[in-house]
């Protein structure tokens, strides 16, 4: 429906032509959409930046932009200057701790308990 060459988009809201021409990279790159479950034929399509709320006429294949919005910041698990997700990056580093001293930690929390 969407992997044609040409895809029509509708811009109803008369969004800037910059974001209408990301909707549709977007569409031809194969983006993922997620239905609405409660309207037939309305999509959520995430980008790393953007989302965007659309219709898709099932009688044309015609996509009309309702709405879009910027993300305040990139998802959790997105890369950013090819680097993994932050949480990873922390845990990778805790996990890195020399194992000399986690032995000196685990050989003197029983003789710290023994204290009281």
């Amino acid at each position: 429906m969407l992997s044609r060459e040409n895809v029509r988009i509708e811009n109803a809201r008369l969004y800037p032509s910059a974001i209408v021409d990301q909707l549709r990279v977007a569409l031809l790159n194969g983006a993922e959409l997620h239905g609405d479950e409660t309207r037939k034929n309305f999509y959520e399509l995430h980008t790393g930046l953007r989302t965007y709320f659309i219709f898709v006429s099932p009688a044309s294949g015609n996509v009309t932009l309702i709405a879009t919005w910027a993300h305040k910041r990139p998802p959790v698990n997105t890369r950013l200057d090819g680097q993994a997700p932050w949480w990873r990056r922390i845990a990778t580093h805790i996990l890195a701790i020399p194992k000399a001293l986690s032995k000196v930690v685990h050989r003197d929390l029983p003789a710290l308990g023994s204290q009281h």
